[in-house]
């Protein structure tokens, strides 16, 4: 069951502190199926919420139970506090599926069995047990630091980020999860860690740090070189340091945080000689204040990632002459959006990027730097006059996790134009509710499946057909003829490489069952895997051997599909 997060921490956490007024705290006693004119009738859900470490009970743990639909949940329908011996109850339910979810002090809320985003819904039914639920709760864990420079001082401010390795659509990712600034003293706290292996990131700027842009002489010339010590004694800047001490990702020391952690990690900063970076754009004279577009500056770390450069001042360092001071040696990306008015004679700025090493005090032009790609086009929706409301088309970069959203008309056209899209490869989406894309091509790129190879600067023009043939695939987890609960499903598309957009997951409820909903037409194999949310099934070589025993089906249009599967 694909789960709602979002909506049920706002729901869950509106009952932790107040008791709500369906919520019943349980009573310390075990859980009976004998009937009793206290209890009303009907299907019931009963368990204990014990700690995932420890199997000891947790008592006043908020549970909820929320009603299930085809992966969604429609809010809170029962809640209750635990009692001291961590049991909880729910009664009076009709047949169908709940969502479960409870929190607890030093517990983050977490969903029945989740994983990722997907979690095991309970089905009740009149010969299914659902009244002896086990409920692991993961204790959160904490993380802090201290933040220091060469001198042993802490630096104040300081932004310190967190990076997680996991398994994200079938591929092992680093990408950023959370964020803190260190206090007056350089001390920096994380809580509601959850488990896992992590990264951390540093980056600052010296509080006395100053931008040089070159002085004028004294004419004296003792004087002068005095002045220009000074300026390069406060000219400096910190390097985006990683943890333990290194300012290359790939050196970088991991966290292994484990639940209930409280870890440490400290990190001491070194200044060093601040570099810059002239860009002459070509125009003679500055831009009108209120009119003018700074680059934005980014470096790739983990797996290609980009990340922003927080602390990189730009000013003008002449007529036309913008600079970019604060950085360190290393490789970097300029993007240049697009403006109008660049100057204060009304000229138009041209978008362009450009990705430089920078080892010394270094200028480029910005006519040298390459255009981004101007990306437009049309999404024919059959049998409607207009697209759908609040539908938009997705570009996805999967190396640099980079996406880019924009919405149709409707007439159903786009254009990417105020969006600065370099050259590469971009997994191609539709959002919406009701539609599904069923054809794609393109003139100025090449096209394969949901893949769109941009191979330089210039004009893309896409063109798409939807149509609401969106089918659905419900099916059985089995293993030794038995329904299998918490088993991973993927519904895997032909040429997966290109067609990651087709994928489907869903993990199997505790009767088994699962739901795969907005399914485009056509052939797929099923597979469903005991112990596989860490695997990297988007690798073809990982893939293939589950997909030689998987389920191979044919979706059609408009319909429903049941299947029964093994759990490999």
């Amino acid at each position: 069951m694909v789960a709602r997060f979002l909506s049920a921490f706002l729901l869950v956490s509106g009952l932790w502190g107040q008791q709500s007024a369906n919520s019943t705290a349980v009573p310390p006693a075990p859980v009976s199926t004998a009937t009793s004119p206290a209890v009303p009738q009907g299907l019931r859900i009963a368990g204990i919420v014990v700690n995932s470490l420890t199997g000891q009970p947790i008592a006043s743990a908020a549970v909820a139970i929320s009603p299930s639909s085809q992966g969604t949940d429609s809010g809170v329908a029962q809640s209750v506090v635990t009692g001291t011996d961590g049991r909880f109850l729910f009664t009076g339910l009709a047949r169908g599926k709940y969502s479960l979810m409870a929190r607890a002090h030093g517990y983050s809320l977490q969903y029945f069995e989740h994983h990722d985003y997907y979690a095991t819904a309970i089905a009740v039914g009149p010969d299914l047990d659902t009244e002896h639920l086990v409920f692991r709760l993961e204790p959160d864990a904490l993380l802090e630091g201290d933040i220091t420079d060469d001198n042993n001082e802490p630096i104040q401010y300081a932004m310190v980020r967190l990076f997680r390795t996991s398994t994200e659509n079938g591929q092992q990712k680093t990408r950023p999860v959370n964020q803190a600034q260190t206090d007056d003293l350089g001390h920096y706290r994380m809580g509601h860690v959850a488990p896992g292996r992590y990264y951390l990131l540093v980056s600052a700027r010296p509080w006395y740090a100053q931008s040089s842009n070159g002085s004028r002489s004294s004419g004296n010339s003792e004087a002068d070189a005095l002045a220009a010590v000074d300026a390069a004694a406060i000219d400096v800047t910190y390097p985006v340091t990683f943890y333990p001490g290194t300012t290359d990702s790939a050196a970088a020391t991991p966290l292994q945080i484990t639940p209930g952690e409280r870890a440490g990690a400290d990190v001491t900063l070194h200044a060093v000689p601040s570099l810059h970076l002239r860009i002459n754009t070509g125009s003679t004279e500055n831009t009108v204040i209120g009119r003018m577009v700074f680059p934005q500056v980014s470096q790739r770390i983990f797996d290609g990632y980009m990340d922003s450069v927080f602390n990189a001042p730009v000013s003008w360092a002449g007529p036309g002459v913008m600079q970019i001071s604060g950085l360190a040696p290393g490789r970097f990306i300029i993007e240049m959006p697009p403006s109008t008015g660049l100057n204060d004679k009304g000229g138009s700025g041209r978008a362009w990027y450009r990705e430089i090493d920078v080892t010394g005090d270094t200028e480029i032009n910005a006519a040298d730097g390459p255009s981004f790609a101007n990306i437009s086009g049309s999404i024919a929706f059959q049998d409607v006059q207009q697209a759908p409301a609040h539908a938009s088309l997705q570009l996805q970069n999967p190396e640099t996790g980079e996406v880019f959203r924009t919405a149709l008309s409707g007439k159903g056209e786009f254009d990417f134009n105020s969006d600065s899209v370099r050259p590469g490869r971009y997994l191609v989406s539709l959002e919406s509710n009701t539609f599904v894309l069923q054809k794609l091509s393109a003139t100025g790129a090449t096209v394969a499946g949901r893949m769109l190879d941009i191979a330089g600067a210039g004009a893309v023009h896409i063109s798409g057909i939807a149509s609401r043939g969106a089918a659905q695939v419900n099916g059985t987890a089995m293993h030794d003829d038995q329904p299998f609960s918490g088993a991973m499903i993927v519904l895997v598309p032909q040429d997966p490489v290109n067609n990651a957009p087709l994928f489907r997951r869903d993990q199997s409820d505790s009767d088994g069952t699962f739901t795969l909903p907005t399914v485009v037409p056509g052939n797929y194999t099923v597979i469903a895997i005991a112990n596989g949310w860490d695997l990297e099934w988007a690798n073809p070589a990982v893939l293939q051997q589950y997909l030689t025993k998987g389920e191979k089906i044919q979706v059609p249009a408009n319909g429903k599909l049941d299947v029964k599967i093994q759990v490999q």
